[in-house]
């Protein structure tokens, strides 16, 4: 049955991709009716998880926490010093007022679906990821639907650039933007496309040519391979074709934290094989090398003249230098979740300009402080520890599968920084698809946790079937 629900879990999470990142509003509806309906079976059926249960417990309150402080933005309140000074100065125009947080609280409810769709995706995936098993063939699931988007992506900005799926393309014209409006949530995706596919290219290279302690693989790890070595150059293409800079960089990032380490695990571990695997690895690492400094060289230039052509007269510094103004007057009640839109325009400055409408912060955290208050570091700054702690406890513990760790670790690296100076991890689809790769890569962390805690309740001298104990790999 779980096989089952992993499978409908994996086509709703690339369901949600697909649509420009399930920006509109129909495609947002099945997909959020989709997700809730299975992590409602899921938990009908079997429980909490037993494995990341303490994530999973964490994970539920902290956004037990924000709902009901977006809640509290829309009530009425009977403390005059947190109502909203908009609603004083409707009260003497037009003789109403809402007397609440929120300068318009239909939108801060309607905007509970952005918090509560990715944070069910995340615990549904925790309950449906219950073994090694399972999570690996998510993810694997999940890197294949990322390298099949980016070859999609690249065969219409080849043949059809002004096309963007069925419809004509609007922004962007220049730059390659896959399935997404935003070549900035395009990169974002497809950096952490690379690092997947990396993973699974590296799993099945070490097992095909024997630079692990398991036998020598077969025709169809050798055929997996290629597949992933295929679907990573492919993402790797197509992000330098977004020119997204911040892409780039953080793509960068978090690719200089987990391919050395993936490098470091193609190591002979078999007596005989230490010489021929050392020299091996080093051909291929240079092979690799080249052909990454290739594609930098060929592609990359394009954003770097991009960057240069542009300078430092990047509207959104101005942007942020408003919204940090903005801050300093609702630092601790906030403005109401999901009311940036209509907020900023009254802080809004000359030097910024008065031509078109500002929607995003692009910047995720300073967003969210001014929207969510004082409450938004309170409830991130958890968020950022437990998946510290479950990427130390999956490094530490699971030796075989250490990369899963740091994997999780270059991911939320890569997806956290962009979010500083960009909105990739506000569009639903891409949220959709982090959430799923972390609850998948947390599972695998957390599971030797799991059997350490089992074999410790075990009574002295009873073999636990099911549950052997991990091979170290030296």
């Amino acid at each position: 049955m779980k096989t089952i629900l992993a499978g409908f879990y994996c086509t709703v999470v690339l369901t949600a991709v697909i649509p420009f990142g399930l920006v509109d509003a129909t495609p947002f509806a099945a997909v959020a009716i989709g997700m809730f309906a299975l992590g409602l079976a899921a938990l009908m059926l079997f429980g909490e998880p037993k494995r990341a249960r303490w994530i999973f417990v964490w994970t539920l309150l902290l956004f037990l926490v924000t709902l009901a402080w977006v809640v509290v933005q829309t009530i009425h309140m009977p403390w005059p010093s947190l109502i909203n000074p908009i609603w004083k100065d409707a009260r003497v125009l037009l003789g109403e007022s809402r007397d609440t947080i929120s300068v318009a609280p239909a939108d801060t409810l309607a905007s509970l679906l952005y918090i509560a769709l990715p944070a069910m995706t995340f615990l549904t995936g925790l309950i449906i990821a219950d073994t090694d098993k399972r999570a690996r063939r998510i993810l694997m699931v999940l890197a294949v639907g990322a390298g099949l988007i980016a070859l999609f992506g690249l065969a219409q900005f080849l043949l059809s650039p002004k096309m963007l799926l069925t419809e004509n393309k609007r922004y962007y014209l220049d730059s390659l933007t896959a399935v997404f409006v935003n070549r900035n949530t395009a990169a974002t995706f497809l950096g952490l496309g690379f690092l997947l596919t990396a993973t699974f290219a590296s799993e099945n290279g070490r097992a095909y040519f024997g630079f692990s302690s398991a036998p020598s693989g077969s025709f169809n790890e050798g055929l997996g391979f290629w597949l992933f070595v295929g679907f990573g150059l492919s993402c790797l293409t197509a992000l330098m074709l977004t020119q997204s800079r911040a892409g780039l960089v953080v793509t960068g990032l978090g690719s200089v934290v987990y391919l050395p380490f993936l490098a470091s695990q193609w190591r002979g571990r078999r007596s005989g094989q230490a010489l021929q695997a050392g020299s091996a690895f080093r051909k291929w690492l240079l092979v690799v090398g080249a052909l990454s400094l290739l594609f930098v060289a060929v592609f990359g230039g394009r954003a770097i003249q991009r960057a240069d052509q542009k300078g430092t007269d990047d509207g959104r510094f101005c942007i942020w230098s408003d919204t940090v103004h903005a801050i300093s007057h609702n630092w601790l009640e906030g403005t109401g979740f999901g009311t940036f839109r209509t907020v900023y325009p009254a802080y809004r400055t000359p030097d910024c300009g008065i031509g078109g409408i500002v929607d995003r912060a692009h910047n995720s955290y300073l967003e969210g402080f001014l929207t969510l208050g004082v409450i938004f570091p309170i409830v991130v700054l958890p968020i950022f520890f437990v998946l510290l702690r479950a990427f130390w406890i999956g490094y530490r513990e699971r030796h075989r599968l250490r990369h899963y760790a740091i994997l999780g670790c270059s991911a939320t690296i890569l997806t956290a920084a962009h979010a500083t100076v960009d909105f990739s991890i506000q569009i639903p689809g891409f949220a959709i698809f982090f959430m799923a790769v972390l609850a998948g890569v947390i599972s695998i962390c957390c599971g030797r946790e799991e059997r350490l805690s089992e074999n410790r309740k075990a009574p002295s001298g009873e073999l636990r079937i099911g549950h052997p104990v991990e091979p170290v790999e030296i």
